[in-house]
């Protein structure tokens, strides 16, 4: 018998007795064995054989079901575009500081009317062509008329200001934020990324098409919102309410959205365009504890920032369950780009569902596409070290899941946090339920990923659910096929610098987001949201 390690020492007893009951059964069984012929049937030995290939057949059949195998698509000539053009045109739209603040700070008009007057300079045709109308002073809605007006127009979507800086940073930069500077084959400030260099590369797009002599026969419609960061009331909003009003409504909407990323989503090596075709809603609860106030050298047995912090405690280790079926949708899309492993997995959730669950839960970002999260924002209590506040009370904020309401999360944190002593408060501002769905079966997702895979050949095309919030969500109301994507090969660094130090985005990808915009304009302009393109020999280089 071998000795029992030193961290075992405490229960040597209980696993030498062990020891002795396991050996003694053991002796009994075989010789028992011996006389009855085998320990183990061997039918029982066949039925779990049985069993365990039937478990396969299984897994192989739903697996080979669930995978979506793109088609192939027959490559384009793309458009000439020098980069360096739209790259010094996104370079003087950086210069207009067009910057959207918090609450009670109103923004700097003059810098949206310079961004105004850079634009009608930069775009002569399209504002020679093009019908422009000005939003609640500073929001721009462009129409342009097809020939065919019993079409259900397109909108494209962008917005035309950024966050602010924080002035603490200003040494971290590389170069000045709203200097508008190219180098080292990029173009450097606030907004190139998010998302000015979409305004420009629609505008630049239309701008060529025009040169040309292009006559849309949908009308196509650029709406560009002043305020998307910070809620979009007084742009994207505004706009949609106006469309509305003259009976609009869309056969498809684009705004921004996921980029094309490598070796970001997990077991995916292959470039992956992340379309959008919902986010999340929101939602802010004012979570207020309240308790017996006095002086601190003779406390009660509980005061009111315990309430509160017993309270948050409660909110945060009772996380909503989490679901997997939008992580399926995009492992379904992507087909042969995923490792057989997961294939298999997101095929049988039934049966592999709570390992992909804890895997996916140990990365903020994948946590928060499986579930509704909570985020305790804001606390407040208390105003002095020797007295004991009447109250104190916090924010929360949850970012929900189609599927959940918010109603039915107000209910969820009373029920949680479950003490009479607890206030539990939606804060109207920051209330809006999660967008419908668009369907990945549709046109509009279809013409928009071959035209992805056109101009971008390698990459997939993969439906997926947009974390934050985006204008696109005004115009839900408007159109069955809203969709989110920004045309650029993106890296996790490039990803970073976004409202962080040093946004930059790449000059030549600026090249091929304006390629895109016209074939897309180009597909979506027709009767059918289709390429209509010649197909010609010519591949386009790779990402």
């Amino acid at each position: 018998m071998s000795p029992i390690p030193a961290r075992w020492d405490g229960y040597g007893w209980w696993i030498t007795r062990a020891r002795v009951k396991s050996t003694s059964a053991s002796t009994s069984k075989w010789n028992n064995s011996s006389e009855k012929g085998f320990a183990m049937p061997v039918t029982i030995l066949i039925v779990v054989l049985v069993l365990l290939i039937f478990l396969i057949a299984i897994i192989l059949i739903r697996t080979s079901a669930f995978l979506r195998p793109s088609e192939p698509v027959a490559p384009v000539e793309l458009p000439e575009v020098d980069p360096d053009f739209v790259a010094n045109h996104l370079a003087e739209a950086i210069r207009c500081e067009t910057i959207s603040h918090l609450e009670g700070t109103p923004a700097d008009l003059s810098a949206f009317r310079e961004l105004r007057r850079v634009l009608e300079s930069q775009y002569p045709r399209v504002h020679a062509s093009l019908e422009r109308e000005i939003i609640s002073d500073a929001t721009l809605l462009y129409t342009w008329r097809g020939t065919n007006l019993e079409l259900p127009p397109v909108l494209f979507c962008a917005h035309l200001d950024v966050v602010p800086v924080d002035p603490g940073t200003l040494d971290q930069w590389e170069h000045p934020p709203f200097a508008g500077i190219i180098a080292d084959d990029y173009v450097w400030g606030r907004g190139t990324f998010d998302v000015k260099c979409q305004v420009i590369g629609l505008l630049e797009a239309a701008e060529l098409l025009l040169k040309q002599n292009f006559q849309p026969e949908r009308t196509i419609f650029f709406g560009f919102g002043q305020d998307e960061e910070i809620g979009g009331e007084k742009g994207a909003k505004q706009i949609a309410a106006h469309l509305a009003e003259r009976g609009d409504r869309f056969e498809a909407v684009l705004d921004e959205g996921g980029a094309i990323t490598q070796g970001i989503i997990p077991g995916i090596e292959n470039p992956v365009a992340m379309i959008g075709i919902a986010e999340k809603g929101s939602l802010s609860l004012r979570i207020k504890a309240v308790a017996k106030p006095g002086h601190s050298s003779t406390p009660g047995k509980t005061t009111a920032i315990g309430i509160l912090a017993n309270a948050i405690t409660r909110l945060e280790n009772h996380p909503l369950p989490a679901r997997l079926d939008f992580m399926r949708i995009i492992y379904s899309a992507l087909g042969g780009a995923v490792s057989p492993t997961l294939q298999a997995a997101f095929a049988n959730t039934w049966l592999f569902g709570r390992f992909l669950k804890r895997k996916l839960e140990a990365s903020p970002t994948t946590n928060a596409s499986i579930r509704t999260t909570t985020a305790v924002t804001m606390v407040a209590g208390g105003i002095k070290d020797n007295l004991l506040p009447a109250s104190a009370e916090a924010i929360a904020n949850f970012r929900l899941l189609p599927g959940d309401t918010v109603e039915d999360l107000a209910e969820y944190a009373r029920l949680v946090i479950d003490d009479p002593r607890v206030t539990v408060v939606p804060v109207p501002e920051n209330a809006w339920e999660a967008s419908p769905l668009t369907s990945p079966e549709g046109a509009a997702f279809q013409s928009l990923a071959t035209t992805i895979r056109q101009v971008f050949p390698g990459a997939e095309a993969a439906p997926y659910l947009v974390l934050g919030a985006t204008d696109a969500r005004h115009y839900a109301g408007l159109s069955d096929q809203v969709l989110r994507f920004t045309p650029l090969v993106s890296t996790q660094d490039d990803l970073s610098r976004m409202h962080g130090i040093n946004e930059r985005v790449h000059v030549g990808s600026l090249g091929r987001m304006v390629q895109f915009y016209m074939l897309l304009i180009d597909a979506w302009a027709g009767g059918e949201l289709k390429h209509n393109l010649v197909e010609l020999p010519t591949e386009a280089p790779g990402v």
